[in-house]
């Protein structure tokens, strides 16, 4: 968790200094500082819930991805050209995401399985908008780096003590930092090179 604020921390200063040029709104800043207030709060060890088998899991990152992923999408949609009327659209099912993450994680009895479907049906909504989105020249790859990225997220939590308990919490934390990296520093390098 200390990496994890650290990394984006200084991801956060570095957003900050590069993102004065960006024309438009700079994201990227908020994202990373979003992400770094996540991991401080994690690292405290507050916010937490016991797995059946034990380990511990750290709920309250769910809430920030609600606020971290909605700018997300923010980038998404406007590199993609999707009408800024299908935005709201793409907030709220990332709200339902994730808050369905966050309570399929703090539930720990077979009840998370609910919410966690529930998500799931929110999460393909997502995909769908932005697969209706127009390619990106300057970033070819934007629709699988984001269906792919996202999606690792839900299998990290399946195999994690939230999930069916494959790997323990500190392989799932180190998972989730990886792909907190990639879909938010690494995409933000990216997208903030855009003209969105």
């Amino acid at each position: 968790m200390q990496a994890g604020t650290i990394l984006f921390a200084a991801a956060s200063l570095y957003f900050l200094v590069s993102g004065k040029n960006k024309p438009e709104f700079s994201t990227e800043f908020f994202i990373s500082f979003i992400t770094t207030t996540s991991y401080s709060l994690m690292s405290t060890g507050i916010a937490t819930v016991t797995a059946v088998s034990g380990q511990t899991i750290y709920w309250s990152r769910w809430l920030f991805y609600m606020i971290a992923c909605s700018l997300l999408m923010y980038d998404t949609a406007k590199a993609l050209k999707i009408p800024d009327n299908e935005y709201p659209w793409m907030v709220l099912l990332t709200w339902l995401t994730m808050f369905n993450g966050f309570l399929s994680s703090y539930i720990v009895s077979s009840e998370k399985w609910m919410f966690y479907m529930l998500g799931s049906l929110a999460f393909i909504g997502l995909l769908y908008k932005v697969m209706q989105g127009e390619d990106n020249p300057g970033f070819q790859s934007l629709k699988l780096f984001v269906i792919v990225g996202w999606t690792l997220f839900p299998f990290v939590f399946l195999l994690a003590p939230t999930g069916f308990g494959v790997i323990n919490t500190a392989i799932a934390e180190a998972g989730y930092l990886l792909l907190d990296f990639v879909t938010k520093i690494v995409f933000g390098v990216y997208t903030s090179k855009l003209k969105l």
